[in-house]
């Protein structure tokens, strides 16, 4: 049996008459003799990191917009609580992570452009909130452009990345597809994709959110 889609692996041992259990990478064998544990899932959080430069004014805000809604409404439905930072010259926090889209909403509907592209303040500040917290953690980046200091966000999203937070990046029209590789955790956490699809490639980023990870407890 093999519950992957849910962070759970069941594998039957062969000639030993038990089974293994791997929950978000800890596992346990019975081996053949009764076992009783309780598997659960941490707490997720999702931080989704908003371009709002001056170049997103209209069409492609009104996009990036109705994408973080959707986006949320999804990572909800999968056990994510899920906060929001805008940038343009600075960085600002709009909501800690949270459970209900309602809450999320109005900071949505609020944001507004203006400013230069300063990735690296977003990037640290969704560091910061998620570095004291415990279960999966990921930022989402959606941005149409390049940052004002391309070296310096790099090596932001490298700490982020090695504190064990996982990274997506969506971008259009100006963003460099390469560069936005350099940002994810992997490659095919990276996309660029055409104004009009902005909206929906930061939607469908819900569902490149890592299985909450599992944990076992041992009765």
């Amino acid at each position: 049996m093999n519950e992957n889609s849910r962070g759970i692996e069941i594998v039957k041992q062969q000639g030993q008459g038990g089974v293994s259990i791997t929950v978000g990478g800890e596992s346990v064998s019975t081996q053949g003799k009764p076992l009783d544990v309780q598997l659960s899932k941490q707490q997720a959080y999702v931080y989704l990191l908003t371009d709002c430069s001056g170049s997103m004014s209209g069409y492609k805000l009104d996009q990036a917009k109705q994408g973080i809604l959707n986006f949320a409404t999804d990572a909800l439905k999968n056990d994510y609580r899920v906060g929001l930072i805008s940038f343009d010259t600075e960085a600002r926090l709009i909501c800690e992570p949270v459970g209900d889209i309602q809450i999320l909403t109005p900071g949505v509907r609020a944001m507004r452009v203006g400013g230069s592209t300063n990735m690296v303040k977003a990037i640290k500040l969704a560091h910061d909130k998620l570095k004291g917290l415990v279960g999966t953690r990921v930022i989402v980046m959606a941005t149409d452009g390049m940052p004002d200091n391309a070296d310096a966000t790099l090596k932001a999203a490298r700490a982020a990345k090695d504190a064990g937070i996982d990274f997506i990046a969506i971008g259009t029209d100006d963003a460099n597809q390469n560069f936005l590789g350099k940002l994810a955790t992997r490659q095919d956490l990276a996309a660029k994709v055409s104004s009009d699809m902005f909206a929906q490639a930061i939607a469908s980023a819900s569902n490149l959110l890592p299985a909450p990870r599992g944990i076992i407890k041992r009765q």
